[in-house]
């Protein structure tokens, strides 16, 4: 069989033998590509880093503080098993070495989060051009967390710790539960305790479950991750280690709510001007998103990512129909991420612009799509068309718009 190995992401290590060694060899089997630094590291590199604090000479780490004050844009991860408490910002933190299998998806996520600040950035520079004024966030304001799990010790404190910091937390203890909150209000992110051994199958949490809603989890450091919490661990968009007090952990959590609650996209609705939005429906423009796309597509190929249009048609008699429009703007609206722009082109046409999306995520979403307008009861046998095109280098925001509203189309008709 082929070795498949060179298509791993690849990460540059700071360490000397014979720790080395063995850290690229977890990493290799955690699906990563390991290199050794060079005696100089160069920290305008694009490939991730790893600086294992306990084999690295002490400049090495004082320049890795001093790259990090100046605004180090490559990713960096510091491998720290003695705890030595260094804190260096944006940085992720591994404490045990067993824990380096989970770096990938670390690092994931760590992408996701740029690629959030960069869509809210790019999003309210276009509103400007309409005239829209973005406000500052209300320092005020209450961040919402949904808490996802099932008779953890843990909930009731934190609740209470984290209320009176003025940081709101609703239990959901089903997927159903989960999916109605969702559909009914916007959080902040997911807060997931992963410190219990005994953490069930159950508590897996799947794309099409969360929306892109990012992911808070709570580790103890000293208990093993079986499958799921690993899983859980490694896609999380933060970590919060179940060290100290209760009151400490609060104080984390209502740090990063905040940051991620000023960090949310700018959302279709009331606040913005008629130009941007589509009255009927509360999506977004077709002016709004023919300027965007352009932004986007320039983002896309600033940091090499993926970008794709999505086209929802609706067929038969009920095409123009301003209702069916409604409902099936109401209905996709919860299963979009915050990153991801939704507008209205054309009578009955619904373009989707997702940022970070190859072209198997987005038809993915479609079918799930499909799904709910099957299972709604306003949409009850309707036609429904699809279209997915993925950006090219040939592409100019011009070709790719009109690439995803003609050529063949998928059909789906809702049961």
């Amino acid at each position: 069989m082929s070795d498949l190995s060179y298509l791993d992401p690849p990460i540059e290590i700071a360490a000397t033998s014979p720790r080395l060694e063995m850290i690229m060899s977890r990493l290799r089997s955690g699906g990563m590509r390991p290199y050794p630094a060079s005696a100089q590291v160069d920290f305008n590199s694009t490939d991730p880093l790893l600086v294992d604090i306990s084999s690295v000479p002490r400049e090495v780490i004082a320049r890795c503080a001093r790259a990090c004050m100046a605004g180090l844009t490559r990713p960096l991860a510091v491998l720290d098993v003695a705890e030595t408490g260094l804190a260096l910002t944006d940085a992720i933190t591994i404490r045990r070495d067993r824990d380096l299998t989970l770096l990938k998806g670390r690092l994931s996520a760590l992408a996701r989060r740029g690629a959030r600040q960069r869509e809210f950035a790019i999003r309210a520079e276009t509103a400007s051009q309409f005239g829209a004024k973005l406000a500052m966030t209300d320092p005020d304001a209450s961040p919402s967390l949904l808490y996802l799990g099932v008779g953890s010790p843990l909930f009731l404190s934190l609740q209470g710790a984290l209320t009176l910091r003025g940081v709101s937390v609703t239990a959901a203890l089903t997927r159903k539960t989960t999916r109605d909150y969702l559909a009914s209000k916007r959080f902040v992110a997911a807060l997931v305790d992963v410190s219990r051994a005994d953490l069930p199958v159950g508590m897996d949490l799947p794309d099409d479950l969360l929306g892109g809603v990012p992911v808070f989890a709570i580790l103890d450091p000293g208990v093993d991750l079986n499958s799921v919490s690993g899983n859980l661990v490694a896609s999380a968009d933060e970590i919060i280690d179940l060290a100290g007090d209760v009151g400490s952990m609060a104080t984390q959590i209502e740090s990063l709510a905040r940051r991620y609650q000023a960090e949310m996209p700018v959302l279709p609705g009331p606040s913005l001007t008629s130009e941007m939005t589509d009255l009927a429906t509360g999506l977004l423009s077709r002016r709004f998103i023919e300027i965007h796309l352009a932004r986007q597509m320039r983002l896309a190929e600033q940091f090499e990512t993926p970008l794709s249009v999505m086209t929802l048609k609706l067929g038969g008699d009920r095409k123009t129909d301003i209702e069916t429009l409604k409902a099936l703007s109401s209905c996709l609206k919860p299963m979009l991420r915050d990153t991801d722009s939704a507008a209205v082109v054309a009578a009955g046409t619904i373009v989707v612009s997702m940022p970070s999306t190859p072209y198997r995520g987005a038809a993915r979403l479609a079918g799930r799509i499909a799904l709910q307008v099957a299972a709604h009861p306003a949409l009850s046998g309707l036609v429904l068309n699809w279209r997915v095109v993925e950006k090219r280098a040939y592409h100019t925001p011009t070709t790719l718009l009109g690439a995803g509203l003609s050529g063949p189309f998928m059909r789906l008709d809702a049961a």
